[in-house]
């Protein structure tokens, strides 16, 4: 509710909101972030010798402050200002404090503008955008910066990390695959932070393109950036290995025999030259590829390959006995079930190692095995010999 001046003892005068901050019209954003602060410190209550006093200045300080912060509204109150139209309020004055002169700083003819600011532009994400776009909102400002920015340039001449955000989106709207991919990764490199690693979803453009073994390659050379027990490193290296079980899903369990038995080859020797050891899976999609067409020694090497490495998790018994049951070594099979049931292995029978019920897990194995040995009479029987 106003006061009614002529009830009200404190003297006021009207200043503009400039004045009130103790700042220039021409002042930066900065600047005037410090007049408002220094002010509000000066005028605080705690400090002044009138409370009274000092809470109504600071309320006018905020309401001030309210219009002269916001890009937009300042850019009004500045037109008006240039008018000499301008909006002002009542600054309480102190016992014997005089009138500042002028009264209100008003301007009627145009002056420079404003170093703090262009009204015709707004500033975008490193872009300059008109402020007719701006008022559009965040589609419009997008469509006008790919539109002036990002058409009929190339990602490869550019170092600025804000351009590759636009350019990326802009060449996977128009299947600019290779361009895509190349500005994501160029984005990557530029910004270390593991935040931009994250929302530049390297796995979906890998997965889209499938180009597999290029993210891996790339993410393990990124995950470099971090120590190898950080959350970082741990986040690259579970994106490294979707990525190879997304390819050996894609290359190595499907298509025609010959292609997978190469692209399981493929596989090993890129997690060779990557320094990572080869997850079960993959040896098992490998000894399954290179069976179906027809490689028996090869796959009988992975298979002892697989055998000789020795066991760091308690899992990896069950999956070495499955891996050994699908190759069709049914007695080395049954001698390590064998084992693992007489409790020479006692962390494989640890359900918290193995996160899971050893019972469930032996039974499952006994009839995977039971099944194996069925199916390799039955091969034996057809060939016209005799079953061991």
């Amino acid at each position: 509710m106003p006061i009614d001046p002529a009830l009200d003892p404190v003297r006021t005068e009207q200043r503009d909101f400039y004045a009130v901050l103790g700042a220039e019209p021409s002042a930066s954003a900065g600047e005037l972030r410090a007049a408002f602060r220094e002010s509000v410190l000066r005028h605080h209550p705690d400090r002044a010798a009138s409370s009274d006093l000092a809470t109504r200045r600071t309320s006018v300080l905020n309401r001030a402050w309210a219009v002269l912060r916001d890009p937009l509204r300042r850019l009004h109150y500045d037109r008006a200002f240039e008018r000499g139209t301008a909006a002002t309020l009542d600054w309480p004055l102190e016992a014997g404090e005089r009138p500042i002169a002028p009264l209100q700083r008003s301007r009627v003819a145009a002056v420079a503008p404003s170093r703090w600011h262009q009204p015709q532009w707004r500033n975008v994400a490193g872009f300059r955008v008109p402020v007719a776009v701006w008022m559009q909102g965040p589609s419009a400002q997008d469509r006008w910066i790919v539109e002036h920015h990002i058409e009929g340039q190339d990602w490869r001449t550019h170092r600025e990390h804000y351009w590759l955000r636009y350019a990326a989106q802009h060449y996977r709207d128009r299947n600019r695959i290779d361009d895509w991919v190349g500005a994501i990764e160029r984005l990557v490199e530029l910004d270390p932070s593991f935040d931009t690693l994250v929302q530049a979803n390297l796995r979906e453009a890998y997965l889209a393109t499938g180009m597999y073994l290029r993210g891996a390659s790339f993410l393990q050379r990124v995950g470099e950036r971090w120590p190898a027990e950080g959350v970082q490193r741990r986040w690259t290296d579970r994106e490294l290995r979707i990525l190879l079980g997304e390819f050996r899903d894609a290359q190595v369990r499907r298509g025609r025999a010959v292609d997978r038995a190469e692209n399981a080859e493929l596989l090993l020797n890129f997690l060779e030259a990557l320094g990572v050891e080869p997850s079960i899976a993959d040896v098992r999609a490998a000894i399954a590829a290179h069976r179906r067409a027809g490689h028996g020694e090869r796959a009988s090497e992975l298979v002892e390959r697989i055998a000789a490495s020795p066991v760091a998790e308690p899992g990896r018994w069950f999956s070495l006995l499955q891996l050994l049951t699908e190759a069709g070594e049914t007695d080395r099979a049954s001698a390590l079930l064998a084992e693992i049931a007489r409790g020479e292995h006692p962390e494989a029978l640890n359900s918290r190692l193995i996160h899971g019920d050893p019972v469930r897990r032996l039974s499952a194995a006994r009839r995977r095995l039971t099944l194996a040995r069925r199916r390799k009479h039955q091969l034996v029987s057809a060939a016209g010999g005799v079953a061991s």
